[in-house]
C-alpha cells in the first residue's frame, strides 16, 4: 500500500527581523536577565533605528524569539555598529558578528570574552548603562 501525501495549503510568513540588512544591531544576551528586561534592548534599538539581535542563550531562555538570534546557529551579520548587551561572547556568537565594523560591548564582567573583540567596552550594569545611553541619545537629537 502506498502512502499518499497532498499539500493542502502552503503558508509563508515573512520574517519580521532583517538582521542581514541592518546597519545597526543592538543584541541582548542571557545577562539581560529576563524577557521583561529585554525591553531595554528594544528601547535602545528604537532610539537608534536599529534591529534587535540576541545570543543563543537569550533565545533558549525564552527572552526573545529565534528570528533575533545572531551567531553560528543563527544569523551571521556585518553591521556598521553592533552593540552587545549582557552577552558573554561564546565562540559561536562571536563567529556570527565579529565582522561588524564597530562593536560596543556592555557587560558587568570585565573578563567576558566579548570584550576581546569589542572596539569599545563599557563595564557596568546594563540596567543602569542603557537608560543613560537612551537619555543621552534623545538629548543630543533635541539639541
Amino acid at each position: 500500500m502506498k502512502n499518499i501525501t497532498r499539500v493542502l495549503k502552503r503558508e509563508k510568513t515573512e520574517k519580521k527581523v532583517n538582521l542581514k540588512g541592518a546597519q545597526v544591531i543592538v543584541s541582548g544576551g542571557y545577562g539581560v536577565g529576563s524577557r521583561e528586561n529585554f525591553k531595554l534592548i528594544y528601547d535602545l534599538a528604537g532610539v537608534l533605528g536599529a534591529e534587535v539581535g540576541a545570543s543563543r542563550a537569550a533565545v533558549d531562555a525564552g527572552f526573545v524569539e529565534k528570528d533575533h538570534q545572531v551567531g553560528q546557529t543563527g544569523t551571521t551579520v556585518r553591521p556598521k555598529l553592533y552593540i552587545a548587551c549582557g552577552i558573554s561572547g561564546s565562540v559561536q556568537h562571536r563567529a556570527g558578528m565579529d565582522q561588524s565594523a564597530k562593536i560596543i560591548a556592555i557587560n558587568s564582567d570585565p573578563e567576558a570574552p566579548i570584550l576581546s573583540i569589542a572596539h569599545y567596552a563599557i563595564i557596568g550594569d546594563l540596567n543602569e548603562v542603557i537608560p543613560m545611553m537612551i537619555e543621552d541619545i534623545k538629548k543630543r537629537r533635541v539639541d
